[in-house]
């Protein structure tokens, strides 16, 4: 079982979500966080620090870290802006 901690801007990225998403959102980390092997259902990311993992949860891509059984949410972003360079 691992822990879900938000960064200050995933907290901030989740907040703006519709409440429905929220809820969707949340039941999906806590999905992951209960499996034994989270990077199971995880893609690697490349040039994306402190993030070296993304779930996707249906149109929405969540970046984290793992780092002693707690999954660090970095940010989460629809799938059209996730990989967009600024």
């Amino acid at each position: 079982m691992f822990n879900i901690n938000f960064a200050k801007q995933a907290q901030k990225d989740f907040n703006k979500l519709a409440y429905d998403i929220q809820h969707f959102i949340n039941d999906k980390l806590k999905f992951y966080a209960s499996q034994d092997n989270p990077l199971k259902s995880a893609k690697p990311l490349i040039n994306i620090p402190p993030a070296t993992h993304r779930f996707r949860v249906s149109k929405y891509r969540i970046y984290f870290y793992i780092s002693k059984n707690i999954i660090f949410v970095e940010r989460i972003k629809l799938r059209g802006q996730a990989y967009k360079k600024h």
